[in-house]
């Protein structure tokens, strides 16, 4: 299994890496997992207790950098491993695939197609740009300048044509969403290679449970207030920004009207002095990184859920960033918390309008409004979206079902290989 987004690191790639594998090893699958190496002593600290906590082996071997010294390390692993499939997290790894003759299934969240993150695609020097000197005083830089868009230009034309060709020497595909699939589509890739596989969702750990006022005191948030939820990663696509914005516009509508931001990320501290500088500032409250097995407390907390992503092109380079599914949205039905979320991305592959949530046009507080006003002054449509998100949660997204859906493909792509080895 490669996976280059692992815990102890908290996100929804990372989410769906540990409970894979961690379900795949229950079910008696021999694994192992192999991962990015650790930056500095304190993320190698946090990450050697994890790895101890858990069943499996897991090699920190892979470089931040050097995609083709990545390539080398694990067709040597898969020398003395020996597996009889290959699980990646990205679309990166097929050469390993075509090397080493071991089909291989991967997943891809559609961002590894729009922003390929191979950071050096080159051969030459490779092994010396993956020295752990190199990398972690490159690591630190790049955290200096805050991850600027404009690096995502350096060398993106090679970068996208290895995800292209990787992509494509892959026998199955596992996308999230339709969006996903139709990224694929669009780089070449055979459609009967792409299966959709939306979720994954503990379904038993967020159903519905009473609401915590405990804790909502604790987050200064008044007991008479009407509290929106989002939780995300701090970046522009998740449309934070919106929100704090837009927020003195909604309190115009809807006066008892809160909102509590979960999360944090490159952009926390600017979206939090946005939201201390807005009239509308007692009124909003950032709860800060909340641990996962801790998330679901938070759900409790909210009376409706918000995801406000939209498609974020940026002006200086054309990059382009999607929400590709939302996990929180899966997470949320299964808290049975009534949702509005964005029409964009993959956001549609999980939310049904009118059956599991409704959907706004991106970044338009009167089309938000007008959502959220529905779902405040209509029982029924609560009760409808509370019901079909709870049972979408148990019957399409929770974990059980994805595991179930992951074991028949690769059942299918072995059966496929071994038809083809003896005809």
């Amino acid at each position: 299994m490669i996976l280059t987004e692992f815990p102890p690191r908290i996100g929804g790639m990372q989410t769906h890496a540990i409970y894979l594998a961690q379900a795949l090893h229950q079910k008696g699958y021999d694994i192992q997992v192999i991962t990015l190496r650790s930056v500095n002593e304190e993320q190698e600290s946090r990450c050697l207790a994890f790895d101890a906590s858990l069943p499996f082996p897991v090699k920190r071997i892979l470089s931040r950098i050097g995609y083709e010294h990545n390539i080398k390390l694990l067709i040597r692993q898969c020398q003395t491993f020996t597996p009889s499939l290959l699980y990646a997290s990205t679309v990166f790894y097929g050469k390993v695939a075509t090397a080493t003759n071991i089909p291989m299934i991967c997943r891809s969240v559609g961002n590894d197609v729009l922003r390929p993150w191979i950071v050096y695609p080159f051969k030459p020097l490779s092994r010396v740009v993956s020295t752990k000197w190199f990398e972690n005083h490159l690591y630190r830089f790049f955290q200096r300048l805050n991850y600027p868009e404009p690096i995502e230009m350096i060398w993106r034309s090679r970068r996208k044509k290895l995800m292209v060709e990787s992509a494509r020497e892959i026998e199955l595909i596992l996308a999230n969403s339709q969006f996903t699939a139709d990224l694929l589509s669009d780089i070449g890739v055979v459609k009967t290679h792409v299966e959709i596989i939306t979720g994954g969702v503990d379904s038993s750990r967020f159903s519905a449970g009473p609401s915590n006022p405990s804790l909502r005191q604790a987050l200064g948030i008044p007991p008479d207030r009407f509290v929106l939820m989002t939780a995300c990663r701090m970046v522009r696509k998740k449309g934070v920004d919106f929100l704090i914005t837009e927020m003195p516009r909604l309190i115009e509508k809807i006066p008892d009207a809160h909102l509590l931001v979960v999360g944090t990320g490159r952009h926390y501290r600017k979206f939090k002095t946005m939201a201390k500088k807005s009239p509308a500032a007692d009124h909003i409250t950032f709860a800060g990184k909340i641990a996962h097995n801790d998330i679901q407390q938070y759900y409790r907390v909210a009376d409706i859920f918000v995801l406000a992503s939209r498609i974020q092109i940026d002006t200086r380079t054309g990059v382009r960033d999607a929400e590709t599914m939302g996990r929180v949205l899966c997470e949320a039905n299964a808290a049975g918390i009534p949702i509005v979320a964005g029409r964009s991305g993959g956001i549609p592959s999980v939310i049904q309008h009118g059956i599991n949530g409704l959907l706004f046009t991106p970044d338009d507080m009167d089309d938000l409004c007008r959502c959220i006003v529905s779902i405040r002054s209509s029982v029924d449509l609560a009760q409808t979206l509370h019901d079909n998100g709870l049972r979408l949660a148990k019957e399409e997204f929770d974990w059980s079902v994805i595991i179930q859906k992951h074991e028949a493909l690769f059942q299918r792509v072995i059966t496929q290989r071994s038809t083809i080895s003896t005809s």
